[in-house]
């Protein structure tokens, strides 16, 4: 079946006039006449009454508008269909983050994207947060979950999404370390410290004893946030995490929150990709939209 064909008797079926449909369709009138005897020759029956002064549907052409009305829109809803089939994206999403952003805020990072782009497969991998940046810088992965320094790199599109302060936190079990922290004020030169090996966290701390001028006594250091909340539940050290950190550990029974003034300061933590992958890669540029889309149902 022609589907303009069908487009065309509809029109005319609704102007009955077939002057008016000719123009309206830029259609010639000798043109139009021709698709609807071709339509009744198909359905072997008059569809239109034509005379001098008018037209109207026969009983039949009544039943075939009704065909031709649903034809068309079933055709329409094919189309639709086809088309948003065909701009579905499918591929790999690769993605770096840490245990603790996995546990917590993770998952709905990555809820609305997965439920706009079921065909994507989600590459998760886990690490120290520390290196983060290094491996987006390497390619390795399009999108980290890292902490954010106060000025992020010009090649590097972020977000941030949470923002927790840094704490100090001492075993909960009778220690060295955990007597020196009840101490007011503490002792800070004598108390065994487990600090983070680099990254932001090591920078606020090392600024921190700084400005109270004293050189910290490192116990240890460790790559990645857990290894340090271990060693300081087993009592080896007083150590310095993001709250959200602490909060979510499942070693926080055995940990002492500290409130300590003043304060080393927020972490702010983001998502993260290079700027020309966002551009170039469209998996990675329809993760970003679906962020924007939820921000925007969340205001």
């Amino acid at each position: 079946m022609d589907y303009d064909a069908l487009g065309l008797f509809l029109h005319l079926s609704r102007t009955l006039h077939y002057t008016r449909t000719s123009r309206e369709c830029h259609i010639s009138l000798s043109a139009l006449s021709r698709t609807v005897q071709r339509l009744e020759l198909e359905v072997g029956r008059p569809l239109f009454v034509r005379d001098r002064r008018s037209v109207t549907l026969t009983a039949e052409g009544e039943l075939f508008r009704e065909h031709a009305a649903d034809t068309l829109a079933r055709f329409q809803a094919l189309k639709q269909k086809l088309a948003r089939d065909a701009e579905r994206l499918s591929g790999t999403l690769r993605v770096f983050a840490s245990v603790t952003a996995v546990q917590t805020f993770l998952p709905r990072l990555l809820g609305s994207f997965r439920r706009a782009y079921p065909d994507i497969h989600i590459e998760l991998e886990t690490g120290y947060a520390a290196n983060a940046l290094a491996m987006l810088d390497q390619g390795v992965v399009d999108l980290t979950v890292a902490a954010l320094p106060e000025r992020v790199p010009a090649g590097l599109v972020s977000r941030v999404i949470v923002v927790t302060p840094l704490i100090f936190v001492a075993p909960a079990s009778e220690s060295e370390a955990a007597e020196l922290a009840r101490r007011r004020p503490i002792p800070w030169s004598e108390v065994p410290l487990v600090l983070p090996s680099s990254g932001l966290v090591r920078s606020a701390v090392d600024r921190w004893c700084q400005r109270r001028r004293f050189q910290p006594r490192v116990y240890g250091e460790v790559a990645g946030h857990e290894a340090l909340l271990s060693l300081v539940s087993l009592g080896c050290g007083v150590g310095v995490v993001p709250r959200i950190v602490a909060e979510r550990s499942p070693l926080r029974a055995e940990l002492t929150l500290l409130d300590i003034e003043p304060r080393l300061g927020d972490l702010r933590v983001g998502v993260c990709s290079e700027r020309t992958s966002v551009k170039k890669n469209r998996i990675v540029r329809a993760f970003w939209s679906s962020l924007d889309e939820a921000a925007a149902g969340e205001r």
